[in-house]
Formats: structure tokens, sequence, C-alpha cells
């Protein structure tokens, strides 16, 4: 989990370029292994590989076996090209979607800006509760079963993470909610010999959406914090290097304790800007690595490995959000882009993790998400004025 003295580990999520999130919809070996490849040989460590649900537990009752065989193929590629994994399991946040499988859905409850999502197709109604429905925590509670009996022990498997910024489509009622479930998900996980973290989301942090993040941190090993750039409406101009440290300081102290945090990093960067704009977005990039590693990340993680090729577009969620085909690494072509460039040389000579640097020294975490977005906005004209930015 990279504690301070060990090498920063540097990891990056699986999207396709013919494909982006809709790998395992489509599953094709040879597209995998080429991309896994390219990833090894890009000098990253880790793939992330979000694993739908409605991919991998159709049914309540049982993953589906030949989504459990392709896992299979994943981890036997990567272990061939000196790659470890990190599974994410349950509710993953992909622009306003959430993939899901018929059982999982309410068709009565549609939420305001959440659409679920089967095999490609936005479904009418809204996400049922993981935290406190009882089909989803017998079906959550079945697949980690099945995981873990099939792959605990396998030492590809870095760590396994229990979901990508889930609060952004399944937000919890009550703040104990996520922290009891955080914790009933961890015990299998640890008693089977493992390791487990939870991705938030930077929204966890700037608005008051039922999440705290040391109630999390204390049920797993390590805490990730999926960061957009553009997200980040306390700062201007976007994006900034300044506020993605700031963010991350701020989210170390929030989670109050060792846990270790990993932070996932992504950007909008077009390719067809002016020379500049292209200047800044490598600036952003190596300062944002630099930064993070200094602030004490013990992981720095991009946000998608490849660019969207347009035959996504159609697809929810690039149908409202096409930005989100361009924040890979590597372009549909597989070459390094301008923010991909930039994030590999920093992520290359990332060193050993520092001990983290949480900022402020105190705060009263209740006064601060009761007063948001003043708070936020205060906290980061203090954090600019001690750091100097």
């Amino acid at each position: 989990m990279s504690p301070a003295g060990d090498a920063v580990l540097t990891g990056v999520t699986h999207w396709s370029r013919d494909l982006g999130p809709y790998v395992w919809h489509r599953f094709d070996r040879d597209r995998v292994q080429h991309d896994l490849q390219a990833i090894a040989d890009a000098g990253v460590q880790t793939v992330r590989t979000l694993l739908p649900w409605d991919v991998f537990m159709p049914a309540i009752t049982h993953p589906d076996d030949g989504a459990l065989r392709n896992l299979e193929t994943v981890l036997a590629l990567s272990e061939a090209v000196g790659l470890r994994v990190v599974p994410v399991l349950f509710a993953q946040t992909l622009g306003d979607c959430v993939f899901l499988p018929h059982y999982a859905i309410d068709v009565d409850a549609a939420r305001p800006g959440v659409r679920a999502v089967t095999d490609g197709v936005v479904q009418p109604g809204g996400p049922r509760d993981q935290y406190t429905d009882s089909r989803m925590i017998e079906a959550e509670l079945r697949w980690l079963e099945a995981v873990l009996t099939a792959f605990a022990g396998n030492p590809v498997i870095a760590m396994w993470d229990l979901g990508h910024d889930p609060a952004s489509v399944m937000r919890p009622r009550r703040i104990e909610q996520l922290r009891a479930w955080a914790a009933m998900l961890a015990g299998p996980v640890h008693d089977a010999g493992e390791r487990c973290a939870v991705t938030l989301g930077v929204a966890d942090i700037t608005t008051a959406r039922g999440v705290r993040l040391e109630a999390v941190a204390s049920a797993v090993d390590a805490l990730g914090l999926a960061v957009d750039a553009e997200s980040l409406s306390f700062a201007t101009p976007a994006p900034s290097a300044a506020a993605v440290t700031f963010v991350a300081q701020l989210a170390l102290r929030l989670a109050a304790g060792d846990t270790p945090l990993h932070c996932h990093l992504s950007a909008d960067h077009a390719t067809d800007v002016e020379p500049e704009a292209i200047a800044g977005v490598q600036r952003f990039a190596g300062d944002s690595v630099d930064r993070l590693v200094d602030a004490g990340c013990a992981g720095i993680h991009a946000g998608a490995w490849s660019e969207c090729s347009e035959r996504v577009y159609a697809l929810a969620p690039f149908d409202r959000r096409p930005d989100l085909a361009r924040r890979g690494l590597v372009d549909t072509a597989g070459t390094p882009t301008a923010f991909g460039a930039a994030w590999l040389r920093g992520a290359a000579n990332a060193g050993s993790a520092q001990p983290p640097q949480p900022w402020p020294e105190s705060l009263d975490v209740a006064d601060y998400y009761a007063n948001l977005p003043h708070s936020i906005d205060d906290l980061f004209a203090e954090w600019a004025r001690v750091a100097g930015d």
C-alpha cells in the first residue's frame, strides 16, 4: 500500500480505445492483451479494472461464469507482462451513469441526474440503495464471496476496490450507512487475507452528501480519491495543480488517520488546441504528480488508459459527456497525449512515498461540512497564502 519509504504506486484505469469502459461487455482477449502490454511498456505498475455489475452479477444468486473466466484471463495476461491488478466491484460512477442489472434498478424511483445502464441501454428508474437494500446486499455478498473464493491469494491482485465514487450515483441517506457498508464488505476481504480500498469522489469533499472520509477510511486498507480537474470549482483557472494538491491534503486531514491515500486524476485534454494550451496541460499533469507525491499520497493513478474512438460517443455516458472520451494517457493510435506524456514522466520519477502532509493542522469537520461551499473557499485561500500559490 506504499507507506512512507516504499515506492509510490502508479496505476491507471483500463479504458480501451474501441470500447471505453465497455471492455467487459464485449470482451476480446487480443484487445485486452494489447492494452496490458502497452500499459506495462509505458512503465505503469498497476491497472485498475472496473468490473461492471450488469456483466459480473446479472443474476442475484451468483456471478456470471463467463465473466469470472474473463477476469482469470486478465489476471494471467497481467502477470505475463508484470502488472498488478485492482479489480473494482459494486457501484462505479461513469459520468452520470452506473452499470446495473435489472434487479438492481427500481423502475419507480428515478434519481435526478443519475442514469442506470444495462448492457449499454439506459433503463427507466434509478439504482436501488446498495447500502441498505436487502436484495442489493445479498447480491454484493454473494459476488464478493465468489471472487474471493476464486482469486484470493492470487499475487497479481494488489487489492480489491469496493467502488468508484459510489456516492455520485448511490448517495447514502445517512453517514453511518456508508461506514457500516464498507466495514461489512471489508470483513470478508480481510478474512480471506486480502486488502481492500474504497475510491471516493472529490465531491465527497467539496459538497455535503452523506459521506465522511474518516468513517470510510477506518474500515479499509487504502482510501482512493477520484479527482476530476474540471470539478474543482473553488479554483480558477482550471485545471489547477495547486487545487489538486490542496484537495489531496484536505482529504488526508478529513480521513484523520494513517490510511494511505491514492489519488486518481483525470482532466479533459482535447488535442485540437493551441500550443500554449497544450503546454499548460503538460505543466498541470507533471506538477500534479510531483505535488501529490510531496503531499504524501501513496498512489498516483490516471483516470483512463486510452482516449475513445467516436464509435462510443452514442453510448452512455459519452452521449452527454463527450469529454470523458478525451481523458486517456494515450490517444486512439496509442501515442501519449500531452497530458499522458507529462503524467508518465512524472510517474516514472515518483520515487518513494513521502510522509503524509494533511492540511490544515486541525479542522472541525462538522463545521466544515455545515458551511460548504464557503468553508472550502476560505480554506483554499488560506492554503494558497501559506503555500505561496
